[in-house]
């Protein structure tokens, strides 16, 4: 790569790609502490004690010190923030839940003039089985989910910071590679969240079935009135008809059940380009970041880097 690409300032675009893929990783970290975090019986008085040494046990084991939390980042980003916080903070014997971790970074956002983060850990949980179509292939046990995520973000962390120090540091050319990379994939997964969101705005005409049903009522209502004008006994035209309700029954069920598949599948494709992107993206960042000491250096000793939080 030339002196010259490696020193060209990053767009808005490219930055917001990068941000999009660590916070991906940050908001599967905090479903993987939820699962945790849920798995306790509701009573359990040391749930919160547990969930902060989880954390904390691989924040350190994966040596994610030197990883900045951005406090200016994205909702799930802000609330893993705030959770590392508590979990690795001595003085704090309770521990930490992820509600309490959502609280403390809306009011800290709240106090700084900062943007709100608005989205719980049930919206956290929605938009990934919304985004995946609830077939996200993540490990069984929650620690192994935890630790690949924690390492995906912190690797991603990196990767943002070279695209977003841009022109203020030099890296060695593997390194300014895997971040091109990941802006290349954010992009996509950006635009697969864009054609995921539009299919889940358009709704799907019932014209087709109502059309559908208004056909078969008009043929059984007149093999019906057929049937009365022969003048057969009643017995005979109950007999008669009988099966014709059953077939209009089923037809009507059919059509309606249709539209229902119809509506259901509708964001399939969507969703099936989202799993192959996140797949793509794990894949790129379970290879270790090629960062030299070097690079690591440059990028913590940035006039325009900002502090790790959560320290």
């Amino acid at each position: 790569m030339t002196p010259r690409a490696e020193l060209r300032e990053p767009s808005r675009d490219e930055l917001a790609a990068a941000q999009q893929v660590v916070d991906l990783f940050a908001a599967e970290a905090l479903l993987a502490l939820d699962r945790y975090e849920r798995s306790f019986p509701a009573a359990a008085t040391d749930k919160p004690r547990r969930t902060a040494d989880r954390l904390a046990h691989w924040w350190r084991r994966l040596e994610v010190d030197d990883v900045r939390l951005d406090p200016h980042g994205t909702d799930a980003e802000q609330i893993l923030a705030k959770a590392v916080e508590m979990s690795v903070d001595p003085d704090n014997e309770w521990g930490v839940s992820l509600e309490e971790a959502s609280a403390q970074a809306v009011n800290q956002a709240a106090i700084e003039g900062r943007t709100l983060p608005v989205s719980s850990m049930a919206d956290l949980r929605k938009q990934f089985d919304d985004a995946y179509g609830g077939r996200a292939d993540v490990p069984a046990r929650d620690d192994e989910w935890l630790a690949r995520s924690l390492t995906r973000f912190a690797r991603a962390s990196v990767l943002r910071d070279v695209v977003a120090e841009g022109a203020h540091v030099r890296v060695s050319g593997p390194l300014r590679e895997a971040a091109d990379d990941l802006v290349r994939q954010g992009q996509q997964l950006m635009d697969d969240r864009t054609n995921l969101a539009r299919r889940q705005e358009a709704p799907i005409s019932r014209r087709e079935v109502l059309l559908r049903q208004a056909r078969m009522t008009s043929a059984f209502f007149a093999y019906t009135m057929g049937v009365g004008l022969t003048g057969a006994p009643m017995w005979a035209e109950l007999a008669m008809k009988v099966p014709a309700l059953a077939v209009y029954v089923k037809g009507t069920n059919d059509a309606w059940m249709d539209h229902s598949n119809a509506v259901a599948t509708r964001l399939d494709p969507a969703q099936a380009q989202l799993r192959s992107v996140r797949k793509g993206l794990a894949d790129g960042l379970d290879t270790p970041t090629p960062a030299t000491r070097r690079d690591t250096r440059a990028l913590r000793n940035s006039p325009t880097h900002r502090p790790t939080q959560g320290r």
